[in-house]
């Protein structure tokens, strides 16, 4: 694939949306209706020359498929960390990212990574009090983050009206289970 420079791409209108939190978010096209895009749209890109402009970024990566959003995550100078998260507007454009993006060089002498994005939606809660029911975790943990869907509490195998010591929190998507685990890794959560 040719992704010089004279190459003429049609660039997608992604604006920056947000940036905070230690990345810079494009997307969701200005005239996207409906949900976002089904689980499996998302890419990881790895290797990226931490001076790329975002123009060049996104002109490359839409080179693929039209695009839903890019997600560059960065340092606290506000310098690219060297990786992306790009979600495509269908499986198809994010199939077509890993096969024709991989390992292109995007700089002279400088070849990225494209891969599946780990779409990692469920937190694992340790040391939870064995009489806490489900219902109880799930309200003291949606009071600290957004988009939990389900929380999961096994039973003890000594006494079923106990729990195991442990919960999975599952969320809606992998971006919220990733800012749960950022918030919870700096302010740990007391469930009582």
């Amino acid at each position: 694939m040719d992704t010089s420079a004279n190459q003429h791409v049609s660039i997608p209108i992604l604006r920056c949306v947000h940036q905070d939190s230690g990345q810079r978010r494009y997307g969701p096209p200005p005239d996207w209706n409906g949900p976002p895009p089904p689980r499996g749209t998302e890419v990881f890109v790895g290797k990226l020359p931490r001076a790329i402009s975002d123009m060049r970024l996104i002109q490359v990566l839409s080179s693929v498929g039209p695009l839903y959003e890019v997600r560059q995550m960065l340092e606290a100078s506000g310098v690219n960390r060297g990786y992306c998260f790009a979600v495509y507007q269908s499986l198809d454009g994010a199939k077509r990212a890993c096969n024709e993006l991989n390992d292109i060089e995007i700089e002279p002498g400088r070849r990225i990574g494209v891969v599946r994005s780990v779409d990692n939606r469920r937190l694992f809660i340790g040391g939870i009090p064995r009489e806490i029911k489900a219902d109880h975790i799930m309200a003291e943990i949606k009071k600290h983050t957004e988009g939990v869907e389900e929380v999961v509490v096994y039973p003890s195998v000594v006494d079923k009206s106990r729990n195991r010591g442990f919960a999975f929190v599952e969320y809606r998507d992998h971006k919220s289970a990733a800012y749960a685990r950022k918030k919870f890794l700096q302010e740990p959560l007391m469930v009582r």
